[in-house]
């Protein structure tokens, strides 16, 4: 099968005297457990024995972020199918199965596997999940892992682009049936601890499991440690619908200290929005990118209140006038973190080969309080833009680029098949537009008339990652390296030649296919 998509050829595979990748001493943790190595494989030892619950668990260096528009759902679906191949019966004695207990976890940066239970059960599924790496086949019909749905998708593509993790809210899927099948397939193959070309960390609660069965086998090289991202973390103002509920998003350096300052933030936020008869319960969403603790403060429900002057209302409060944070409201926080989220947050950095702290300190946690306040994300809003010349925030709008010709779809409103559907497309050199109108009815004899602009949508056509076509309605949306979507129906592009032809030119039928559907 071909590696092509995770950049790894023939030429350029890792072989077994490739020098290691630079490393960082595995995080401290203390009485939760261990750290050791066996052939080449880190293993965490977790301090919770238990001779009738085993635990085997394999973790990776490979999440959403990673995986591109035209791989969309093979790490959802390879996950569905590891759940449904490790969850057989399996015999342990005579006349006896017994089922073990299967997670799976697919979070931004790093999926996971656990499988628990009664010990032959546990090991028979780590058995098979070693003929499985060794000779990837899996079912066509795999479900995939539901999604999980990011508060500000948009914001995500500012920092990461767009990926899995931030095409998750649109009702669009990758390739399915057998291409689907072949795609996880390529996934698997590629995540082989054996075969040395992804981070990944052992966990067991039984210090005899190190090195078990196919584990004892070294990688072909050191798995390399993905190169830091650059991820622009100044402040900006970003695009945001206005029913989502967003308040900010911000970043800071992962580690425990980043994680209880999102929840000391949070207390701040909610505390100043209460003041402001806002009874809306505030989620705190928080996203590792391996090379950023990305944050997001939003309404769990939003009911029209929230605006841009209730939002700078926050920024004020919170980022430009800060009062002193108290210390028992950090204690508190910090009371919070416990053994659970030490192993998710060493997991995180281990797996990724970070350096970083799992033991939250008050000073580390005013120190990411600094940093968060530092790289905050605000809708953009009438209220907000401002602080673009005030404070030089970056502005993701809209660039006016002149040029092109405004070319009507068809003669009146009555046409438009939905709340989006274009009146008209506009190229400029680097954009594609669609327009809508207010149309007013007038003349002899009386007829629509397009009266005035009333908004459009816009992509950067040199920047597109993605196509989604629907041949049923002959409706085609266009995706750019921003999350901004342009829809078209082609019926109707059909219809002028020129545009057509330059909207191919542009090479829409060469991008990755996506396909509408219900999301789960």
């Amino acid at each position: 099968m071909s590696d092509g998509g995770y950049g790894i050829s023939s030429a350029n595979a890792p072989t077994a005297s490739a020098s290691p990748a630079p490393s960082t001493q595995p995080p401290d943790l203390g009485d939760v457990g261990s750290w050791t190595s066996s052939a080449g494989h880190d293993w965490l030892i977790l301090a919770d024995p238990d001779p009738e619950q085993l635990l085997l668990a394999a973790y990776f260096d490979y999440g959403l972020v990673d995986e591109p528009p035209a791989r969309l759902d093979a790490a959802a679906r390879l996950c569905g199918a590891l759940r449904a191949e490790l969850q057989r019966p399996i015999e342990v004695g005579v006349g006896e199965v017994s089922v073990p207990e299967v997670a799976v976890e697919l979070e931004p940066s790093m999926l996971g596997l656990r499988i628990r239970g009664r010990r032959a059960a546990v090991l028979g599924a780590w058995t098979h999940l070693g003929e499985l790496f060794a000779r990837p086949d899996l079912p066509a019909n795999a479900p995939l892992l539901p999604r999980q749905v990011n508060a500000w998708d948009r914001d995500l593509a500012t920092h990461a682009g767009v990926s899995a993790m931030n095409l998750a809210d649109m009702p669009i899927h990758g390739p399915d049936g057998e291409a689907g099948r072949l795609l996880s397939c390529e996934l698997l193959a590629h995540l082989d601890p054996r075969r040395g070309a992804v981070r990944h960390v052992f966990i067991t609660n039984d210090p005899t499991l190190v090195g078990v069965g196919w584990t004892a086998d070294p990688p072909a090289a050191a798995p390399p440690t993905r190169p830091p991202v650059y991820l622009d973390r100044r402040p900006a103002l970003v695009l945001c619908p206005p029913d989502d509920g967003v308040v900010l998003s911000a970043t800071a350096t992962p580690g425990a200290d980043a994680y209880v300052a999102g929840f000391v933030m949070q207390a701040l936020i909610a505390d100043l929005l209460d003041r402001m008869d806002m009874q809306a319960r505030l989620g705190y969403e928080f996203i590792t990118l391996r090379d950023a603790f990305y944050c997001c403060f939003a309404l769990n429900t939003n009911d029209g209140r929230l605006g841009g002057r209730e939002v700078m209302a926050v920024h004020d409060a919170v980022v430009t006038h800060p009062q002193p944070v108290p210390d028992t409201l950090i204690e508190r926080a910090l009371n919070a973190y416990g053994p659970s989220a030490t192993v998710d947050d060493a997991l995180r950095l281990r797996t990724s080969g970070r350096a970083g702290n799992v033991q939250p300190t008050a000073d580390g946690v005013r120190r990411a309080l600094a940093e968060i306040r530092a790289s905050v994300h605000l809708p953009l809003r009438d209220e907000t833009e401002p602080l673009a010349e005030q404070a030089g925030y970056l502005l993701w709008k809209h660039i006016d680029e002149p040029g092109g010709d405004v070319i009507l779809l068809h003669d009146g409103p009555q046409h438009r098949r939905n709340a989006d559907h274009p009146d008209a497309i506009k190229l400029t050199a680097h954009q594609i537009q669609a327009h809508q109108f207010n149309w007013v009815y007038r003349g002899l004899p009386r007829r629509w008339h397009p009266d005035h602009s009333a908004g459009f949508r816009w992509v950067d056509s040199t920047r597109l990652v993605m196509a989604c076509y629907d041949p049923s309605d002959q409706y085609l949306e266009l995706i750019d390296d921003r999350l901004r979507t342009v829809s078209l129906y082609w019926d109707e592009v059909v219809t002028h030649p020129q545009l057509r032809t330059e909207l191919e030119r542009r090479g829409i039928w060469r991008l990755p296919r996506g396909t509408f559907g219900l999301i789960q």
